[in-house]
């Protein structure tokens, strides 16, 4: 369990999550650590991996199979080449993972930024088994995976010269562009408003704050709803139900130019 944060701004793209693993044994009970990344620089330094749900796979952590399986990835050429091939290798090792039984809830995304009509745009592929995530659960998910490019479902009517401007314009109203995946989105979205709006008051209010001009900038502000939603499991969550927290690490790319 876990929340991701991915922010899409004209200065760059990040991914941002807890450092959660919640483990289940036998008897039912529950434990967490928080040794573990969840976002990464993978299978190259400009393409950004993040995931939420099952934390293992071949009997590793994911980051640690990640990195068994990196040299094999190394002449794949283009985020959706990757992602395909990913979302192959994953639905075959979670298949042996499972062995017959129940499947786990897997949701990974890969972003980076690829030439498009001439023009630099920003790609998020989603690899997940999760199909459909409500408001405080999932809600369906199953053996097999699925893989697709989430960000030109929303930008698909606006013109490749003018995509950093619109996303200028969300920025400016301290509503970048984002996706979330993770525990409880119900919860998490109340929360993650009420933070944007407060800030939002302080870069009005306060000589102090300004609205974030780089990325970052922008980085901190990611940080803060990853740790903000990780206190509220503290805060309100008993040891073995605190499915969210341990820190935050958060990763960026920047706009090529």
């Amino acid at each position: 369990m876990s929340i991701m944060v991915v922010e899409v701004l004209s200065e760059g793209l990040i991914f941002g999550a807890d450092r959660n693993i919640t483990t289940t044994f036998p008897d039912g009970s529950t434990a967490q650590n928080y040794n573990e990344a969840k976002v990464l620089r993978w299978p190259t330094n400009d393409v950004l991996f993040g995931f939420v749900g099952a934390a293992r796979i071949n009997n590793m952590p994911v980051e640690e199979w990640l990195e068994s399986i990196r040299g094999e990835f190394k002449n794949i050429v283009g985020l959706e080449n990757i992602a395909n091939e990913l979302k192959e290798r994953v639905q075959r090792q979670r298949m042996i993972d499972e062995c017959g039984g129940s499947p786990n809830p897997l949701i990974i995304h890969i972003g980076g930024f690829e030439k498009k009509g001439g023009y630099w745009v920003p790609y998020v592929w989603h690899i997940r088994n999760v199909y459909n995530l409500g408001k405080f659960n999932y809600l369906d998910f199953r053996k097999e995976f699925i893989c697709n490019e989430e960000i030109w479902n929303y930008f698909k009517d606006i013109d490749l010269s003018e995509i950093q401007q619109v996303l200028k314009v969300l920025a400016k109203q301290f509503n970048p562009f984002w996706f979330h995946q993770g525990l409880d989105l119900g919860t998490f979205n109340v929360l993650q408003t009420s933070i944007k709006e407060a800030f939002k008051h302080l870069c009005n209010n306060h000589p102090n704050h300004a609205v974030p001009t780089t990325i970052e900038e922008w980085e901190k502000h990611v940080r803060m709803q990853v740790l903000m939603y990780g206190s509220y499991y503290q805060a309100f969550y008993q040891q073995g139900g605190q499915y969210v927290g341990g820190g935050a690490d958060v990763l960026s790319s920047k706009w090529p130019s």
